[in-house]
C-alpha cells in the first residue's frame, strides 16, 4: 500500500512534478523570487518560457548548491512544494524591508516558498512535514539557520503565514515591515 504522504527532493527527473496551481501555472512557472522583472510581466502566451526559465534556475541551483526544493505528494498526486537556497539566488529578497537576510557565508539558507495547494487535505500536518524535511536536509548539510519572509495574518504568501513558522520554532528576526517580518530558525 502506497504511503499517503511522500516528500521527495526536486531533481532534474521530477521537475515536471512541481505543482502547477491556478491559471498562471504556479509554482512551475513562478519567477517571483528568481526574476521579479519577468514575474511582473507574466503573459499566459509565454507560460512555456517561464516554465523553461524556472527549470533553468533549478538546474543551475542544483548544480551549484545541491538540493534546493521538495515536492510533497498525497496519494501519489503533487499537492505542495518547497524551494530554498542561499538568498543570493533570489533577486526579490532585496525588495523586502525586513532584513537583511543571512548569507551562505554565515551558513544561512533562505526558504522562498512553502506552498500547499488549496485542494490539499488539511489537518494531516502536510505543511509541517514538508518544512521538517527541508530543515532535516539543511541540518545534514551543516547549515546554521533557515530564514524566510512570513506574512502576518494571512496565508496568502509564497512561504506561508507567520503563525505557522512561530508554531514550528522560528522567531522574528526583523519586523521593519510588520506585514512581512523576517523569521529565523537556528538549526
Amino acid at each position: 500500500m502506497e504511503e499517503e504522504i511522500v516528500i521527495r527532493d526536486i531533481t532534474p527527473e521530477n521537475l515536471g512534478d512541481i505543482p502547477s496551481f491556478g491559471e498562471k501555472g504556479f509554482c512551475r512557472s513562478c519567477l517571483y523570487w528568481e526574476s521579479p522583472e519577468d514575474f511582473s510581466r507574466f503573459d499566459p502566451e509565454r507560460k512555456k518560457d517561464f516554465v523553461r526559465k524556472k527549470r533553468e534556475w533549478f538546474l543551475q541551483t542544483l548544480g551549484e548548491f545541491g538540493s534546493c526544493g521538495k515536492i510533497v505528494y498525497f496519494k501519489g498526486v503533487p499537492v505542495g512544494y518547497a524551494q530554498y537556497a542561499p538568498a543570493s539566488r533570489f533577486l526579490n529578497v532585496s525588495s523586502y524591508k525586513s532584513g537583511p537576510v543571512g548569507t551562505l557565508e554565515d551558513g544561512v539558507a533562505f526558504l522562498s516558498c512553502l506552498y500547499l495547494d488549496g485542494e490539499a487535505p488539511r489537518g494531516r500536518g502536510i505543511g509541517t512535514k514538508l518544512l521538517n524535511s527541508v530543515i532535516a536536509d539543511l541540518r545534514k548539510r551543516g547549515f546554521r539557520a533557515l530564514e524566510t519572509f512570513a506574512r502576518r495574518g494571512s496565508a496568502n504568501n509564497p512561504s506561508g503565514p507567520l503563525e505557522f513558522y512561530l508554531k514550528n520554532g522560528f522567531y522574528i528576526k526583523d519586523e521593519t515591515d510588520l506585514e512581512f517580518p523576517l523569521v529565523r530558525l537556528h538549526l
